[in-house]
């Protein structure tokens, strides 16, 4: 087995790398506020032991806080305040017998792993279930002694879930206004990008964030706040498309052809003022950030409404003065920056009613009108019967979430078999090691190997050392006890190594309430997380779910997704009048997703070590994944500006629906030659043909004037779309060995 060199530099990259924008400082605060009252209350009235029961009960919703938004929150943290509690009920009761708690060890780790199927809190509730198995499997209480304790626990969660709810009217929208915030910021950062690297594409997340946060909104709170956030997300959407087109121009501009078509001078002042409209652009949706973080109305600089105003005319002005294709480029442009300009406008406007600064005047759009009288919040789904159909689907050793399932059951009940054995304290550390590490893939469980132990060795093996010395005072074990837990929460997700220093020494503290630790403690914890992290690694090299045998799947899910996007763009530019609005952007969402799954697989592979295990049946190789990657992005590029620019009406195209057809099939053949690991259909259509014979009728028909200005522009937009799209997937078929076929369309 070959190691990469990047397979342990990431991990020691994230260890050492703090993601701020990923730091929970507010929940970070509450959930300490809920952790505390517990402990000060047990103190206080002298039953210090009940109030650290029902705070580790706080501590396990607390961090199950970080998932969902306002009902689903809430469900999550009852859920997994009740797995905790029932878990610790058998852990208590049955820990102590061995063979029972191998047995039941497994189980849960089954059910826990099975849980990734669903997705990320299921997951969550799947190991606070097992880790409070493991953790009261040391003690042994009588059955209604540990229902006590377990009631208790319930109770500490059942208190951070009020806390929750009762935050909820002390901001406003304080989600939307997060997840709307970074949006806007990421499309800021996009939009200066743009001068550098004008192929530079959104990250799919980005919005798929703000989307999410929108399924739900605050209970009570003002709907016209809320229908201002969905507005909000939809003008993102289009500012998304707009750019899209803007980054084509821009490019177009640096162009050699292009340079031909205007004079040099006028390429270098209409490249200058594109920059100015961008730069002016990138200000204001930074500023619509700043405000939807604040919750405030928009405070822009007039100079940068000024600037993008002025660049807007000059280049109408440069596009005037020249000859095509020129004007053409630059129209588009100038059609680009104006409806930019609008939308950032709209944004201003439904940000100030996001804040309740103003009501929604008379000049509000109508759209943004007649959304905020239809939309109400929606409701969450029931989703059972499909988690049962999901569930049902993957009980095949060919899921790797059963796989992942059975290599956690298997691997926490050798670990509680061998802590069983070991005549050292505080067995459970070894299982509860396991449980943390052991990931879906490689590159996560080898990054949360290292972490954890890291974490363990400076933070439980230190601090148990420290309260074995000093042996602190109650009132300062509560104390550490609040700032450790804030600690872990607030990193939980910005930076993993801290986050496993504070948790486990926040582990230690808990336990210091029931006596101080001996010294001997800290080498048996440091033994149990070597050993647990070892071991969490060993079941993946043994029993692998590699990501190589994947990533094929997932670039050939890629490029089937968008050449149903982009065949539909297509078709929808050929009859214009009966496009389905809805229907084209489903298909966006989904190709922004297959998009999402198939980077993150590739980076995933790219952290795996080479020469171990079976290689993928297509073979695909590094270069030929970036390749793939890097020429869909071209075409995301073409299908994106194609999509930001459809007209609402137009003249008939049906030449174009041959190519649209195409563009399907040939994507259709690129997925199966990357499936089946080599081009199985040899041939694919040619759409360069079909492509050209378009270009040359339109280009006939500009030339004999049936084309106004209208629609010459709307035509020159395809032409030019549709010549990288084409571009696009003729890389795409060669990367995998495909070729055009002979005969040319006619």
């Amino acid at each position: 087995m070959t190691v990469r060199s990047d397979t342990w530099k990431r991990p020691a990259q994230d260890a050492v790398r703090v993601d701020r924008s990923k730091l929970a400082l507010v929940p970070a605060a509450r959930s300490a506020v809920g952790i505390a009252i517990p402990l000060v209350a047990g103190a206080l009235s002298g039953h210090l032991l009940v109030g650290v029961e029902a705070a580790v009960g706080a501590l396990t919703a607390g961090m199950a806080s970080l998932q969902g938004t306002y009902r689903s929150r809430v469900t999550i943290m009852a859920l997994a305040a009740m797995a905790f509690a029932i878990s610790a009920f058998v852990g208590a009761t049955l820990g102590h017998l061995q063979g029972p708690d191998i047995v039941i060890t497994a189980v849960w780790g089954l059910a826990a792993g099975l849980a990734v199927i669903f997705g990320q809190a299921p997951s969550v509730i799947g190991l606070q279930a097992v880790i409070g198995l493991v953790v009261f499997s040391q003690f042994s209480f009588r059955p209604e002694q540990a229902a006590f304790n377990a009631l208790w626990a319930l109770s500490g969660g059942a208190l951070q879930i009020a806390l929750v709810a009762a935050t909820w009217s002390l901001q406003r929208f304080p989600v939307e206004r997060q997840a709307s915030s970074t949006a806007y910021h990421m499309l800021a950062n996009q939009v200066r990008a743009l001068a550098a690297d004008p192929s530079t594409l959104l990250d799919p997340a980005a919005l798929d964030e703000l989307r999410s946060a929108l399924l739900e909104t605050q209970p009570w709170g003002d709907q016209a706040a809320a229908a201002a956030y969905q507005a909000l997300a939809d003008q993102a959407e289009r500012i998304r498309l707009e750019l899209a087109g803007i980054a084509r121009v821009r490019a177009g501009l640096a162009h050699s052809s292009t340079i031909g078509a205007l004079a040099e001078q006028a390429v270098l002042d209409a490249a200058r003022e594109l920059d100015v409209a961008v730069t002016a652009s990138a200000n204001l949706l930074a500023k619509v950030g700043d405000a939807l973080h604040d919750g405030r109305s928009v405070v822009v600089d007039p100079a940068d409404r000024e600037n993008l105003r002025a660049a807007i005319e000059k280049l109408g002005s440069i596009a005037q003065s020249a000859e095509r294709p020129g004007p053409t480029l630059l129209t588009q442009a100038v059609g680009g920056l104006t409806s930019l300009a609008g939308q950032l406008r709209t944004v201003d406007h439904m940000a100030a009613v996001a804040a309740g600064e103003r009501p929604a005047t008379a000049d509000t759009p109508a759209t943004d009108r007649s959304s905020r009288a239809r939309w109400r919040p929606p409701p969450l789904t029931n989703t059972t019967r499909g988690n049962l159909e999901s569930l049902r689907a993957n009980l095949t050793l060919t899921s790797e979430g059963f796989r992942h399932a059975l290599r956690v059951a298997v691997t926490m009940a050798m670990a509680v078999a061998i802590s069983h054995l070991f005549p050292l304290g505080h067995g459970y550390w070894l299982p509860m090691t396991v449980m943390i590490v052991l990931k879906p893939d490689f590159a996560a469980t080898l990054s949360r190997g290292l972490a954890r132990s890291v974490g363990t060795l400076v933070g439980a093996v230190v601090v148990t050392l420290l309260v074995a010395v000093l042996r602190p005072a109650p009132a300062v074990l509560i104390a550490l006890t609040v700032a450790l837990y804030a600690v872990s929460i607030a990193t939980l997700v910005a930076n993993y190594v801290i986050y496993s220093v504070s948790i486990s020494s926040l582990v230690v503290i808990l336990l210091a309430f029931t006596g101080s630790p001996e010294p001997s403690l800290a080498a048996d914890r440091a033994f149990y997380t070597i050993l647990g992290a070892a071991l969490a690694l060993g079941a993946y090299v043994v029993w692998p779910t590699w990501e190589r045998t994947r990533v094929a799947d997932r670039l050939a899910d890629l490029v089937e997704t968008d050449g149903r996007y982009g065949a539909a763009l297509v078709h929808a530019w050929a009859d214009p009048a009966a496009v389905e609005p809805e229907a084209l952007e489903r298909l966006r969402l989904s190709a922004r997703l297959a998009r999402s799954n198939a980077e993150a697989s590739v980076a995933r592979w790219m952290s795996e070590p080479t020469g171990h295990g079976p290689e993928s049946p297509s073979a695909v190789n590094a270069e030929k994944a970036q390749g793939i990657l890097a020429a869909v992005r071209r075409y995301v590029w073409a299908a994106l500006a194609l999509h930001g620019q459809l007209p609402s009406d137009g003249p008939l195209r049906p030449d174009l629906d041959l190519l649209g057809a195409q563009v399907e099939e040939a994507l259709a053949a690129v997925a199966t030659a990357l499936r089946a690991g080599s081009a199985a259909a040899s041939t694919y259509p040619s759409l360069r043909a079909t492509q050209v014979a378009f270009a040359t009728r339109l280009m006939r028909a500009t030339r004999d004037g049936t084309s106004g200005p209208e629609t010459t522009h709307a035509d020159m937009v395809l032409l030019s779309e549709t010549d990288q799209m084409v571009n696009a997937v003729d890389t795409l078929a060669h990367l995998v060995g495909l070729h055009p076929q002979s005969s040319p369309a006619s």
